[in-house]
């Protein structure tokens, strides 16, 4: 079933245009949430986020709107995906393992290697970024970590956005000659 297809069911009838929108989509919003989610939330913690886009979608989407419903939908269930992991972050210091997916994420012997190697280049990696300093590192932090722009990093630490900028610019400046000895490929 096709884009126009969905909303031409969402004007006519919204249970139909629901269940088309529903089985269109599930799978796609589901795996997006999924991956943002992932390590910090529950099983239903995801269903949920995804229910809750999904809704959204079939109540709220201007079927006039000329762009992609895929687009649309893959849009609000990343942004709606973040607001969830800050909620669950605010709340709680623990990460919650997935019920269901606990064996997928035990490592494989033949990852072992690489998840120690990618362990160790993060502790370094961190380690030069918090010698940084502040509010430099916190920056850096906030940008590559949080995926916060420059408006709500600045809101964060109480400076203006000009000057989170130009302070990244030059921190980041400063993190490429303090990571140049690692001899890495970036």
């Amino acid at each position: 079933m096709n884009d126009n297809e969905i909303k031409a069911k969402l004007q006519h009838s919204a249970e139909e245009g629901f269940k088309a929108l529903f089985n269109e989509y599930w799978s796609y919003c589901y795996t997006i949430v999924f991956n943002v989610l992932r390590g910090c939330g529950s099983q239903s913690d995801i269903e949920d986020c995804t229910s809750d886009v999904l809704c959204d979608t079939a109540m709220n989407y201007n079927s006039m709107h000329e762009g992609s419903l895929k687009a649309y939908i893959g849009t609000s269930a990343k942004r709606r995906a973040i607001d969830v992991k800050r909620s669950i972050s605010s709340h709680t210091s623990k990460n919650i393992p997935l019920e269901d997916d606990i064996s997928s994420s035990l490592p494989s012997a033949d990852n072992v290697e690489a998840d120690t190697e990618n362990a160790e280049l993060s502790e370094i990696l961190l380690a030069r970024i918090s010698s940084l300093g502040e509010p430099d590192a916190s920056i850096i932090i906030h940008k590559f970590f949080y995926e916060h722009n420059s408006s709500e990093t600045a809101k964060i630490l109480g400076m203006n956005p000009i000057t989170v900028r130009s302070r990244l610019r030059r921190a980041l400046k400063k993190l490429k000659t303090l990571l140049a000895d690692l001899d890495i490929e970036m």
